[in-house]
Protein backbone atom coordinates (compact mmCIF):
# COMPACT_ATOMS: atom_id res chain seq x y z
CA UNK A 1 0.00 0.00 0.00
CA UNK A 2 1.36 3.40 -0.91
CA UNK A 3 2.01 5.69 1.99
CA UNK A 4 2.63 9.29 0.96
CA UNK A 5 4.35 11.24 3.68
CA UNK A 6 4.33 14.93 2.93
CA UNK A 7 5.92 16.28 6.12
CA UNK A 8 6.69 19.39 4.14
CA UNK A 9 7.19 21.46 7.23
CA UNK A 10 6.34 21.45 10.90
CA UNK A 11 2.92 22.87 11.71
CA UNK A 12 2.69 26.60 11.28
CA UNK A 13 5.73 27.05 9.01
CA UNK A 14 5.33 28.62 5.62
CA UNK A 15 6.35 27.07 2.31
CA UNK A 16 8.03 29.23 -0.31
CA UNK A 17 8.09 28.52 -4.03
CA UNK A 18 11.60 28.61 -5.41
CA UNK A 19 12.19 30.73 -8.47
CA UNK A 20 15.92 30.17 -8.90
CA UNK A 21 19.11 29.16 -7.14
CA UNK A 22 18.95 31.04 -3.88
CA UNK A 23 15.23 30.73 -3.19
CA UNK A 24 14.18 30.34 0.42
CA UNK A 25 11.98 27.58 1.83
CA UNK A 26 11.73 27.80 5.62
CA UNK A 27 12.38 24.45 7.21
CA UNK A 28 12.28 24.58 10.98
CA UNK A 29 11.42 26.59 14.06
CA UNK A 30 14.87 28.09 14.51
CA UNK A 31 15.01 29.33 10.93
CA UNK A 32 11.45 30.64 11.11
CA UNK A 33 12.27 32.51 14.33
CA UNK A 34 15.41 33.94 12.77
CA UNK A 35 13.36 35.35 9.89
CA UNK A 36 10.70 36.82 12.17
CA UNK A 37 13.28 38.67 14.27
CA UNK A 38 15.26 39.98 11.31
CA UNK A 39 15.70 43.72 11.49
CA UNK A 40 14.57 44.13 15.12
CA UNK A 41 18.11 44.95 16.33
CA UNK A 42 21.65 45.26 15.05
CA UNK A 43 23.87 42.21 15.03
CA UNK A 44 27.53 41.58 15.61
CA UNK A 45 29.10 40.48 12.36
CA UNK A 46 30.93 37.60 13.98
CA UNK A 47 29.85 34.88 16.39
CA UNK A 48 32.82 33.36 18.27
CA UNK A 49 32.38 29.97 19.91
CA UNK A 50 34.93 28.63 22.37
CA UNK A 51 35.25 24.85 22.09
CA UNK A 52 37.15 22.18 24.00
CA UNK A 53 38.72 20.67 20.87
CA UNK A 54 39.72 21.69 17.36
CA UNK A 55 38.27 20.16 14.23
CA UNK A 56 40.47 17.51 12.65
CA UNK A 57 38.84 16.44 9.37
CA UNK A 58 36.26 18.07 7.08
CA UNK A 59 36.00 15.16 4.66
CA UNK A 60 32.45 14.21 5.61
CA UNK A 61 32.60 10.50 4.91
CA UNK A 62 36.09 10.03 6.33
CA UNK A 63 35.22 11.21 9.83
CA UNK A 64 32.61 10.75 12.56
CA UNK A 65 33.58 13.26 15.20
CA UNK A 66 31.17 15.53 17.05
CA UNK A 67 33.45 18.57 16.72
CA UNK A 68 33.69 18.12 12.95
CA UNK A 69 29.98 17.40 12.54
CA UNK A 70 28.99 20.61 14.29
CA UNK A 71 30.90 22.80 11.83
CA UNK A 72 29.88 20.66 8.83
CA UNK A 73 26.25 21.46 9.62
CA UNK A 74 27.06 25.01 8.54
CA UNK A 75 28.41 24.07 5.13
CA UNK A 76 26.41 20.98 4.17
CA UNK A 77 22.82 19.77 4.28
CA UNK A 78 21.15 16.40 4.45
CA UNK A 79 18.10 15.08 2.66
CA UNK A 80 16.29 14.94 6.00
CA UNK A 81 16.72 17.15 9.07
CA UNK A 82 16.53 15.88 12.68
CA UNK A 83 15.07 18.45 15.06
CA UNK A 84 15.80 18.82 18.76
CA UNK A 85 12.12 18.04 19.35
CA UNK A 86 12.88 14.48 18.29
CA UNK A 87 11.20 14.59 14.87
CA UNK A 88 12.46 14.35 11.30
CA UNK A 89 11.59 16.93 8.67
CA UNK A 90 12.53 17.36 5.01
CA UNK A 91 15.53 19.55 4.25
CA UNK A 92 16.69 19.11 0.65
CA UNK A 93 13.50 17.28 -0.29
CA UNK A 94 9.84 18.26 -0.25
CA UNK A 95 8.80 14.87 1.09
CA UNK A 96 8.98 11.15 0.44
CA UNK A 97 6.83 8.21 -0.57
CA UNK A 98 7.11 4.63 0.66
CA UNK A 99 6.13 2.63 -2.41
CA UNK A 100 6.52 -0.51 -0.30
CA UNK A 101 8.73 -1.70 2.57
CA UNK A 102 11.94 -1.45 0.56
CA UNK A 103 11.44 1.34 -2.00
CA UNK A 104 11.38 5.01 -0.95
CA UNK A 105 11.02 7.87 -3.44
CA UNK A 106 12.20 11.40 -2.57
CA UNK A 107 11.22 14.60 -4.37
CA UNK A 108 13.86 17.34 -4.32
CA UNK A 109 13.36 21.07 -4.42
CA UNK A 110 13.94 22.69 -7.79
CA UNK A 111 16.77 25.19 -8.34
CA UNK A 112 18.97 24.18 -5.42
CA UNK A 113 22.70 24.73 -5.78
CA UNK A 114 26.07 24.22 -4.12
CA UNK A 115 28.38 26.92 -2.81
CA UNK A 116 30.21 27.05 -6.17
CA UNK A 117 26.91 27.79 -7.94
CA UNK A 118 26.49 24.37 -9.60
CA UNK A 119 23.01 22.79 -9.42
CA UNK A 120 22.13 20.18 -6.81
CA UNK A 121 20.11 17.37 -8.38
CA UNK A 122 19.19 13.73 -7.91
CA UNK A 123 22.52 12.79 -9.50
CA UNK A 124 24.31 14.34 -6.52
CA UNK A 125 22.15 12.37 -4.09
CA UNK A 126 23.02 9.14 -5.90
CA UNK A 127 26.70 10.08 -6.07
CA UNK A 128 26.81 10.83 -2.32
CA UNK A 129 25.09 7.63 -1.22
CA UNK A 130 27.02 5.45 -3.69
CA UNK A 131 30.23 6.93 -2.28
CA UNK A 132 28.93 6.25 1.22
CA UNK A 133 28.40 2.59 0.34
CA UNK A 134 31.96 2.39 -0.98
CA UNK A 135 33.18 3.94 2.27
CA UNK A 136 31.08 1.42 4.20
CA UNK A 137 29.29 4.06 6.27
CA UNK A 138 27.30 2.32 9.00
CA UNK A 139 24.52 4.92 8.73
CA UNK A 140 23.67 3.53 5.28
CA UNK A 141 23.27 -0.01 6.62
CA UNK A 142 20.65 -1.77 4.49
CA UNK A 143 20.88 0.51 1.45
CA UNK A 144 21.08 -1.62 -1.71
CA UNK A 145 20.94 0.85 -4.58
CA UNK A 146 20.08 4.42 -5.53
CA UNK A 147 18.10 5.08 -8.72
CA UNK A 148 17.71 8.45 -10.40
CA UNK A 149 14.15 8.76 -11.74
CA UNK A 150 14.62 12.30 -13.05
CA UNK A 151 16.64 15.35 -12.04
CA UNK A 152 14.43 16.00 -9.00
CA UNK A 153 13.40 12.46 -8.10
CA UNK A 154 15.51 9.74 -6.53
CA UNK A 155 14.57 6.25 -5.34
CA UNK A 156 16.35 4.46 -2.51
CA UNK A 157 16.14 0.68 -2.33
CA UNK A 158 16.84 -1.01 1.02
CA UNK A 159 17.29 -4.71 1.62
CA UNK A 160 14.44 -5.06 4.13
CA UNK A 161 12.04 -3.02 6.20
CA UNK A 162 13.89 -0.76 8.65
CA UNK A 163 12.46 1.15 11.59
CA UNK A 164 15.22 3.74 11.50
CA UNK A 165 16.51 4.09 7.96
CA UNK A 166 15.00 7.54 7.42
CA UNK A 167 16.64 8.88 10.57
CA UNK A 168 19.98 7.67 9.17
CA UNK A 169 19.67 10.13 6.31
CA UNK A 170 19.88 13.02 8.79
CA UNK A 171 23.43 12.01 9.74
CA UNK A 172 26.06 14.63 8.86
CA UNK A 173 28.45 12.22 7.08
CA UNK A 174 25.75 11.56 4.44
CA UNK A 175 25.17 15.24 3.70
CA UNK A 176 24.75 15.68 -0.05
CA UNK A 177 27.99 16.40 -1.89
CA UNK A 178 28.69 17.69 -5.39
CA UNK A 179 29.38 15.10 -8.07
CA UNK A 180 30.72 17.84 -10.35
CA UNK A 181 33.24 18.98 -7.72
CA UNK A 182 34.72 15.48 -7.48
CA UNK A 183 34.77 15.04 -11.24
CA UNK A 184 36.55 18.39 -11.69
CA UNK A 185 39.71 17.05 -10.06
CA UNK A 186 39.82 19.94 -7.60
CA UNK A 187 41.55 19.61 -4.25
CA UNK A 188 39.20 19.00 -1.32
CA UNK A 189 35.93 18.64 -3.29
CA UNK A 190 34.18 17.70 -0.04
CA UNK A 191 34.31 21.37 1.00
CA UNK A 192 31.67 22.20 -1.64
CA UNK A 193 28.30 22.02 0.12
CA UNK A 194 24.77 23.36 -0.12
CA UNK A 195 24.64 24.95 3.34
CA UNK A 196 24.33 28.64 4.28
CA UNK A 197 28.04 28.95 5.09
CA UNK A 198 31.35 28.06 3.48
CA UNK A 199 34.83 27.61 4.92
CA UNK A 200 36.86 30.82 4.98
CA UNK A 201 40.03 29.90 6.90
CA UNK A 202 41.27 27.12 9.15
CA UNK A 203 44.29 27.74 11.34
CA UNK A 204 44.85 24.45 13.20
CA UNK A 205 44.79 24.80 17.00
CA UNK A 206 43.92 28.49 16.59
CA UNK A 207 40.52 28.90 14.93
CA UNK A 208 38.32 27.96 12.01
CA UNK A 209 36.07 30.57 10.40
CA UNK A 210 33.03 30.26 8.15
CA UNK A 211 31.40 33.02 6.12
CA UNK A 212 28.00 33.33 4.47
CA UNK A 213 27.58 31.39 1.23
CA UNK A 214 26.50 33.94 -1.39
CA UNK A 215 25.12 31.12 -3.53
CA UNK A 216 22.95 29.67 -0.78
CA UNK A 217 19.68 28.41 -2.26
CA UNK A 218 17.68 28.88 0.97
CA UNK A 219 16.93 31.73 3.35
CA UNK A 220 19.95 34.06 3.49
CA UNK A 221 18.68 36.31 6.27
CA UNK A 222 19.32 34.30 9.44
CA UNK A 223 22.52 33.88 11.43
CA UNK A 224 25.79 35.78 11.72
CA UNK A 225 27.92 37.00 8.82
CA UNK A 226 30.87 35.01 10.18
CA UNK A 227 31.06 32.14 12.63
CA UNK A 228 34.40 31.30 14.25
CA UNK A 229 35.17 28.26 16.38
CA UNK A 230 38.13 28.82 18.67
CA UNK A 231 39.58 25.77 20.46
CA UNK A 232 40.43 26.59 24.07
CA UNK A 233 41.24 23.31 25.76
CA UNK A 234 41.19 24.50 29.36
CA UNK A 235 37.59 24.86 30.55
CA UNK A 236 38.45 27.60 33.04
CA UNK A 237 40.26 29.56 30.32
CA UNK A 238 37.16 29.31 28.11
CA UNK A 239 35.01 30.69 30.92
CA UNK A 240 37.34 33.65 31.49
CA UNK A 241 37.40 34.33 27.74
CA UNK A 242 33.60 34.54 27.76
CA UNK A 243 33.54 36.97 30.66
CA UNK A 244 36.24 39.08 28.98
CA UNK A 245 34.22 39.26 25.77
CA UNK A 246 36.80 37.33 23.72
CA UNK A 247 34.22 34.68 22.83
CA UNK A 248 30.42 34.68 22.75
CA UNK A 249 29.83 31.04 23.67
CA UNK A 250 31.64 28.83 26.18
CA UNK A 251 31.09 25.12 25.47
CA UNK A 252 31.30 22.83 28.54
CA UNK A 253 32.35 25.37 31.18
CA UNK A 254 34.15 24.01 34.21
CA UNK A 255 31.94 23.28 37.21
CA UNK A 256 34.32 25.37 39.29
CA UNK A 257 33.56 28.41 37.12
CA UNK A 258 29.76 28.10 37.23
CA UNK A 259 29.20 30.31 40.30
CA UNK A 260 31.11 33.20 38.70
CA UNK A 261 29.35 32.73 35.36
CA UNK A 262 25.92 32.58 36.97
CA UNK A 263 26.67 35.78 38.90
CA UNK A 264 27.76 37.65 35.75
CA UNK A 265 24.90 39.84 34.50
CA UNK A 266 26.25 39.68 30.95
CA UNK A 267 26.23 35.87 30.82
CA UNK A 268 23.47 33.30 30.47
CA UNK A 269 24.09 29.80 31.83
CA UNK A 270 21.80 27.31 30.11
CA UNK A 271 21.20 23.84 31.53
CA UNK A 272 19.05 20.92 30.46
CA UNK A 273 19.17 17.11 30.85
CA UNK A 274 21.86 15.61 28.65
CA UNK A 275 21.98 12.60 26.36
CA UNK A 276 25.72 11.92 26.11
CA UNK A 277 26.70 8.74 27.96
CA UNK A 278 30.14 8.57 29.57
CA UNK A 279 31.49 5.08 30.11
CA UNK A 280 34.50 3.01 31.12
CA UNK A 281 35.29 0.74 28.20
CA UNK A 282 37.15 -2.54 27.84
CA UNK A 283 38.91 -4.02 24.85
CA UNK A 284 37.44 -7.47 25.47
CA UNK A 285 40.05 -9.16 23.26
CA UNK A 286 42.94 -8.03 25.45
CA UNK A 287 43.91 -9.60 28.80
CA UNK A 288 42.78 -9.22 31.51
CA UNK A 289 39.68 -7.62 30.02
CA UNK A 290 38.88 -10.77 28.02
CA UNK A 291 37.83 -12.27 31.36
CA UNK A 292 34.14 -11.60 32.09
CA UNK A 293 34.56 -11.87 35.85
CA UNK A 294 37.34 -9.28 35.84
CA UNK A 295 35.08 -6.88 33.96
CA UNK A 296 32.23 -7.56 36.39
CA UNK A 297 34.58 -6.93 39.32
CA UNK A 298 35.49 -3.52 37.92
CA UNK A 299 31.81 -2.71 37.32
CA UNK A 300 31.01 -3.46 40.98
CA UNK A 301 34.03 -1.47 42.23
CA UNK A 302 33.10 1.91 40.73
CA UNK A 303 31.21 4.41 42.86
CA UNK A 304 29.15 6.29 40.25
CA UNK A 305 27.42 8.48 42.84
CA UNK A 306 30.78 9.90 43.90
CA UNK A 307 31.49 10.86 40.30
CA UNK A 308 28.19 12.75 40.13
CA UNK A 309 28.80 14.49 43.47
CA UNK A 310 32.50 15.26 43.17
CA UNK A 311 33.09 15.84 39.46
CA UNK A 312 29.68 17.01 38.24
CA UNK A 313 28.53 18.76 41.43
CA UNK A 314 25.25 16.91 41.16
CA UNK A 315 24.60 17.99 37.58
CA UNK A 316 24.03 14.58 36.01
CA UNK A 317 22.54 11.13 36.50
CA UNK A 318 24.12 7.76 37.08
CA UNK A 319 23.22 5.04 34.62
CA UNK A 320 22.84 1.28 34.51
CA UNK A 321 21.99 0.57 30.86
CA UNK A 322 24.18 1.14 27.82
CA UNK A 323 21.52 3.08 25.87
CA UNK A 324 21.47 6.87 25.83
CA UNK A 325 18.84 8.41 28.06
CA UNK A 326 15.88 9.76 26.09
CA UNK A 327 16.09 7.23 23.26
CA UNK A 328 13.15 4.97 22.50
CA UNK A 329 13.16 1.84 24.72
CA UNK A 330 15.65 3.29 27.24
CA UNK A 331 15.60 0.72 30.06
CA UNK A 332 17.52 1.64 33.18
CA UNK A 333 15.34 -0.44 35.55
CA UNK A 334 17.81 -3.29 35.97
CA UNK A 335 20.09 -4.23 38.83
CA UNK A 336 23.26 -4.24 36.77
CA UNK A 337 26.40 -3.92 38.90
CA UNK A 338 25.78 -1.56 41.81
CA UNK A 339 28.69 -0.25 43.85
CA UNK A 340 29.66 -3.16 46.10
CA UNK A 341 33.31 -3.59 47.08
CA UNK A 342 32.80 -7.07 48.55
CA UNK A 343 31.01 -8.27 45.41
CA UNK A 344 33.87 -6.79 43.35
CA UNK A 345 36.50 -8.64 45.39
CA UNK A 346 34.52 -11.87 45.13
CA UNK A 347 34.20 -11.58 41.34
CA UNK A 348 37.91 -10.86 41.03
CA UNK A 349 38.77 -13.90 43.13
CA UNK A 350 36.44 -16.05 41.03
CA UNK A 351 38.10 -14.80 37.85
CA UNK A 352 41.42 -16.40 38.72
CA UNK A 353 43.22 -13.17 37.79
CA UNK A 354 45.76 -11.75 40.22
CA UNK A 355 46.53 -8.08 39.56
CA UNK A 356 50.20 -7.25 39.24
CA UNK A 357 52.04 -4.18 37.99
CA UNK A 358 50.61 -1.03 36.47
CA UNK A 359 47.35 -1.28 34.50
CA UNK A 360 47.00 1.53 31.91
CA UNK A 361 43.80 3.58 31.69
CA UNK A 362 43.65 5.63 28.47
CA UNK A 363 41.79 8.95 28.72
CA UNK A 364 41.30 12.09 26.63
CA UNK A 365 42.79 15.40 27.74
CA UNK A 366 39.35 17.03 27.64
CA UNK A 367 37.65 18.35 30.78
CA UNK A 368 36.20 15.97 33.40
CA UNK A 369 38.06 12.86 32.20
CA UNK A 370 41.02 13.49 34.50
CA UNK A 371 38.91 13.81 37.64
CA UNK A 372 36.73 10.83 36.71
CA UNK A 373 39.85 8.76 36.04
CA UNK A 374 41.30 9.64 39.43
CA UNK A 375 38.14 8.49 41.20
CA UNK A 376 38.14 5.23 39.22
CA UNK A 377 41.82 4.82 40.04
CA UNK A 378 41.02 5.14 43.76
CA UNK A 379 38.05 2.74 43.49
CA UNK A 380 40.06 0.04 41.75
CA UNK A 381 42.99 0.37 44.15
CA UNK A 382 40.66 -0.91 46.87
CA UNK A 383 40.34 -4.24 45.03
CA UNK A 384 44.05 -4.46 44.29
CA UNK A 385 44.28 -2.92 40.82
CA UNK A 386 47.05 -0.34 40.34
CA UNK A 387 45.75 1.97 37.60
CA UNK A 388 48.13 4.20 35.63
CA UNK A 389 46.32 7.08 33.90
CA UNK A 390 47.58 7.84 30.39
CA UNK A 391 46.31 11.12 28.90
CA UNK A 392 46.26 11.66 25.14
CA UNK A 393 44.58 13.81 22.50
CA UNK A 394 41.03 12.67 21.57
CA UNK A 395 42.16 11.71 18.05
CA UNK A 396 44.94 9.55 19.49
CA UNK A 397 42.54 7.79 21.82
CA UNK A 398 40.21 7.02 18.92
CA UNK A 399 43.06 5.70 16.79
CA UNK A 400 44.23 3.37 19.53
CA UNK A 401 40.67 2.16 20.11
CA UNK A 402 40.11 1.48 16.41
CA UNK A 403 43.41 -0.39 16.18
CA UNK A 404 42.70 -2.33 19.35
CA UNK A 405 45.95 -1.32 21.05
CA UNK A 406 44.15 0.03 24.12
CA UNK A 407 42.92 -2.03 27.06
CA UNK A 408 40.96 0.06 29.55
CA UNK A 409 39.71 3.48 28.45
CA UNK A 410 37.28 6.30 29.27
CA UNK A 411 35.06 7.63 26.52
CA UNK A 412 31.54 8.80 25.69
CA UNK A 413 28.86 8.18 23.12
CA UNK A 414 26.03 10.46 22.11
CA UNK A 415 22.93 9.51 20.19
CA UNK A 416 19.57 11.26 20.24
CA UNK A 417 17.55 9.68 17.41
CA UNK A 418 18.41 6.03 16.68
CA UNK A 419 18.94 3.05 18.95
CA UNK A 420 20.67 1.31 16.03
CA UNK A 421 23.42 3.94 16.22
CA UNK A 422 24.14 2.59 19.70
CA UNK A 423 23.58 -1.15 19.35
CA UNK A 424 25.14 -1.55 15.90
CA UNK A 425 27.89 1.05 16.07
CA UNK A 426 29.22 0.12 19.51
CA UNK A 427 28.61 -3.62 19.79
CA UNK A 428 27.97 -5.19 16.38
CA UNK A 429 30.63 -7.54 15.05
CA UNK A 430 33.05 -5.67 12.78
CA UNK A 431 31.67 -2.16 13.34
CA UNK A 432 34.34 0.52 12.89
CA UNK A 433 33.31 2.25 16.13
CA UNK A 434 33.09 -0.98 18.14
CA UNK A 435 36.03 0.07 20.30
CA UNK A 436 35.28 -2.83 22.64
CA UNK A 437 36.07 -5.27 19.79
CA UNK A 438 33.10 -7.18 21.14
CA UNK A 439 31.51 -9.91 19.04
CA UNK A 440 28.51 -12.02 20.01
CA UNK A 441 26.05 -13.79 17.64
CA UNK A 442 23.05 -13.25 19.93
CA UNK A 443 23.78 -9.56 20.34
CA UNK A 444 24.10 -9.21 16.55
CA UNK A 445 20.83 -11.11 16.02
CA UNK A 446 18.92 -8.92 18.48
CA UNK A 447 20.36 -5.77 16.90
CA UNK A 448 19.03 -6.84 13.51
CA UNK A 449 15.63 -7.77 14.96
CA UNK A 450 15.26 -4.38 16.65
CA UNK A 451 15.92 -2.67 13.34
CA UNK A 452 13.46 -4.74 11.28
CA UNK A 453 10.67 -5.93 13.61
CA UNK A 454 7.33 -4.30 12.73
CA UNK A 455 5.42 -5.35 15.84
CA UNK A 456 6.12 -2.52 18.33
CA UNK A 457 5.63 -4.73 21.41
CA UNK A 458 8.03 -7.41 20.15
CA UNK A 459 10.54 -4.77 19.13
CA UNK A 460 10.43 -3.22 22.60
CA UNK A 461 11.02 -6.59 24.25
CA UNK A 462 13.96 -7.26 21.93
CA UNK A 463 15.52 -3.94 22.91
CA UNK A 464 15.09 -4.57 26.62
CA UNK A 465 16.56 -8.05 26.20
CA UNK A 466 19.58 -6.69 24.34
CA UNK A 467 20.19 -4.00 26.93
CA UNK A 468 20.13 -6.60 29.72
CA UNK A 469 22.36 -8.91 27.68
CA UNK A 470 24.99 -6.25 27.07
CA UNK A 471 24.94 -5.00 30.65
CA UNK A 472 25.62 -8.54 31.87
CA UNK A 473 28.39 -9.04 29.28
CA UNK A 474 30.08 -5.79 30.43
CA UNK A 475 31.93 -4.64 27.31
CA UNK A 476 31.64 -1.29 29.06
CA UNK A 477 30.63 0.09 32.44
CA UNK A 478 28.02 2.82 31.86
CA UNK A 479 28.84 5.61 34.29
CA UNK A 480 26.71 8.73 33.95
CA UNK A 481 24.91 11.20 31.72
CA UNK A 482 26.06 14.75 32.30
CA UNK A 483 23.60 17.62 32.07
CA UNK A 484 24.10 19.90 29.10
CA UNK A 485 25.58 23.12 30.46
CA UNK A 486 26.57 25.93 28.15
CA UNK A 487 27.35 29.57 28.94
CA UNK A 488 26.99 32.41 26.47
CA UNK A 489 26.64 36.13 25.91
CA UNK A 490 23.22 37.16 27.22
CA UNK A 491 22.46 38.74 23.82
CA UNK A 492 22.87 35.50 21.89
CA UNK A 493 19.77 34.75 19.82
CA UNK A 494 18.31 31.75 17.97
CA UNK A 495 20.28 29.00 19.61
CA UNK A 496 19.49 25.45 18.57
CA UNK A 497 20.93 23.32 21.38
CA UNK A 498 20.94 19.53 21.69
CA UNK A 499 21.29 17.57 24.93
CA UNK A 500 24.32 15.70 23.61
CA UNK A 501 26.20 18.83 22.54
CA UNK A 502 25.86 18.47 18.75
CA UNK A 503 24.48 22.00 18.43
CA UNK A 504 23.37 23.80 15.28
CA UNK A 505 24.74 27.35 14.93
CA UNK A 506 23.38 28.22 11.48
CA UNK A 507 20.81 30.65 12.84
CA UNK A 508 22.62 32.09 15.87
CA UNK A 509 23.78 35.68 16.26
CA UNK A 510 24.54 38.22 18.99
CA UNK A 511 22.73 41.53 19.16
CA UNK A 512 24.62 44.72 19.95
Amino acid sequence: MKKWIKLLFAAGLAMFVLTGCGGSPSTNKAESQAKSEEGTSSRKEELVIGTAADINNLDLQKQQDATNNIVLKLTHETLIFFTNEGTIEPRLCTGWEFKDDTHIVFKLYDNMCFSDGTPLTAEDVKFTYDMGLQNELSVLKGLVEVNVIDSLTVELVIDSYSNEFLQSLASVPVSIQSKAAYESGMDEPYLIGSGPYKLDKWEPDEQVTFVKNENYWGDKKGGSDRITFRPIKEASTRAIALQNGEIDVCIDPSMDNLPDLEADENVTVFERPGTRLFYLGFNVTKAPWDNLKVRQAVAHAIDRESIIDVVLMGKGQTQTTILNRGLWSFFDDMVGFPYDVEAAKAALAESGYTPGGKIPLLISNESDYGQVAQLIQANLKVIGMDIEIQTVEPATLKTECVNGTQGLYLWRWNEDSKVDFVFRDLYYTGSGSNYHHYSDPRADELTDLILTEKDPDKRLEYSKELQKYLVEAVPQVPLYIKNLIIAYNKNLQDTYLYGGGNHDWRFAYVTE
